[in-house]
Formats: structure tokens, C-alpha cells, sequence
């Protein structure tokens, strides 16, 4: 014989059932919700220390005179990339530096031969250049970061390339006028 549970019981259980269901539910619910929210959240921070990095450690740099021709022409436009202390610079590296004679004005060069504290630059065109034939090794501390891309113009924008000095040697490494 079976037992029948008393009519009075039988709403309570069905509700207990229910409303654990329903926790279940919206727990689920908020847990997926936080992990989505929590994940959105990190990302949208990621994107603003990105943004943010990328606003400190990159410089628009207009190309001013002709100094740099035929590499790039006056009113080229270059991003320059900060680089570490520690980061290496090759010949043919195109670098912004702190031009010697006005501090507050930045040259755009290309390496010719570096060191751990110093670093030799030169312009592409030497007849309308003033570089380190004129003024002598800079202090790596000056240099303030490489040229990775040209945006402007349309016509000419790619990624500036490392390229040897023209008809120049390195002097072994040796920093030279």
C-alpha cells in the first residue's frame, strides 16, 4: 500500500523545490553576469592603459628642411616610438632626438654608429644637413625615440626601415664626426 502525504505538506515542498530552482536560477544568472561584466570591465581597463601607454611613449614628429632627403620630404609625418634606456640602436636606425643647440626642438636622424652613452647621427642629404659632423656625438639620454612608421601623405605612409648610412661606414662602432 502506498502512503499518500497529507495534502498540507505537499505545497511546501513543491514551493521549497521551486524556489530553490529559482535561486539557482538568478545565481547562475548573477555569476555568469559578473564574469561577463567583470571580463568587459578588464578589457575596457586594458584598452585605457593601452591608450594611455601609447599616448606617453609615442610622439607625431613633423620632418622639417631637407636634411633627410630622399628618405623623407619636408612635411612628412613619422611616429616615433619611446624606447628604453636599455634598448639597442643600430646604424640606419631614423631616431627624434633633442637637437644640441635649442633643447626643446627634436631632430630627425639616422644613426650612424652607437654606444652605451653615446650615439653619432647624420642626415640622408649631407649638404643641407647639421648632425653630428657639426656638433659631435650626442648623449644616448637625448635620443628620444626611433621612427617606426610614416602616416603622411597618404601617398608615401608604410613603415620607416632601417637602412645603412649612404656611402657612409660605421668606423667599427667607433663614434666618429
Amino acid at each position: 500500500m502506498r502512503r499518500s502525504v497529507p495534502p498540507a505538506r505537499r505545497p511546501v515542498r513543491l514551493r521549497a523545490r521551486r524556489l530553490a530552482r529559482r535561486l539557482a536560477r538568478r545565481l547562475a544568472t548573477l555569476f555568469v553576469a559578473g564574469v561577463v561584466g567583470s571580463t568587459v570591465v578588464g578589457a575596457l581597463g586594458l584598452v585605457a592603459a593601452a591608450v594611455v601607454g601609447v599616448r606617453l611613449g609615442t610622439r607625431r614628429v613633423v620632418v622639417e628642411g631637407r636634411s633627410m632627403m630622399p628618405a623623407f620630404d619636408p612635411g612628412d609625418r613619422l611616429l616615433v616610438v619611446r624606447l628604453p634606456r636599455w634598448w639597442p640602436l643600430w646604424p640606419g636606425d631614423v631616431v627624434a632626438l633633442s637637437d644640441p643647440r635649442e633643447p626643446g626642438r627634436l631632430l630627425v636622424k639616422r644613426v650612424r654608429a652607437a654606444g652605451e652613452v653615446w650615439v653619432t647621427v647624420i642626415g640622408d642629404n649631407a649638404a643641407e644637413s647639421t648632425d653630428s659632423r657639426s656638433f659631435g656625438p650626442v648623449d644616448r639620454l637625448d635620443v628620444w625615440g626611433r621612427a617606426c612608421y610614416r602616416y603622411a601623405p597618404r601617398g608615401r605612409a608604410g613603415p620607416v626601415k632601417r637602412t645603412p648610412p649612404s656611402g657612409r661606414a660605421t668606423n667599427g662602432g667607433h663614434p666618429g664626426p
